[in-house]
């Protein structure tokens, strides 16, 4: 009975370990460019320097009140003209954790980016005056018929009408500033 319950727990053991070495590769997604795993990289290396200098970046009042209703969500982060989406919690304090190459479905916020704005922050020593400057000046552009962003655009995810709702107005605030 010993040496059956030993190559039980053998064989769990072995199979414990080569799920947990797959887990690296389970959070790279084959069906998405190199330049995605590459950014993700890039991403999981700032999130240390934005936690880092979250709570000491200098805003203006009307930027504090937006990163407040940031603050505290679950976001996930398109990028435009691509069919790469990332995702992360936003802690109550602004710090971000759990940064995932994957959406989530349990996300109550939509964050959206060109590829360039996002090299742009991971490039940053401290990438958060940077995040700030481009929720601030974010906004949809149609050109040519092609509808694209620049900056960081905010809304609420889809069927969550009071994000929605809520980011609508701010958007349209932050606008007209």
């Amino acid at each position: 009975m010993s040496i059956s319950a030993g190559r039980i727990v053998a064989a769990l053991l072995v199979t414990v370990a080569l799920a947990g070495g797959a887990l690296p590769a389970a959070a790279q997604s084959s069906d998405q460019p190199q330049w995605a795993d590459d950014l993700f990289a890039d991403l999981q290396d700032m999130q240390p320097r934005f936690n880092a200098n979250v709570t000491e970046t200098d805003m203006n009042f009307a930027e504090r009140q937006v990163f407040n209703q940031l603050a505290g969500n679950t976001v996930n982060v398109y990028f435009v003209g691509t069919d790469v989406v990332f995702s992360f919690r936003m802690r109550p304090d602004g710090t971000i954790t759990d940064l995932r190459q994957s959406p989530r479905d349990d996300a109550g916020l939509k964050m959206q980016m060109t590829r360039d704005t996002a090299e742009t922050l991971v490039a940053q020593s401290d990438p958060v005056p940077q995040f700030v400057d481009a929720v601030r000046n974010g906004k949809t552009v149609t050109r040519d018929g092609e509808r694209t962003v620049r900056g960081i655009v905010i809304n609420g995810e889809d069927g969550k009408p009071v994000k929605q709702a809520t980011w609508t107005v701010i958007n349209t605030v932050k606008g007209l500033l």
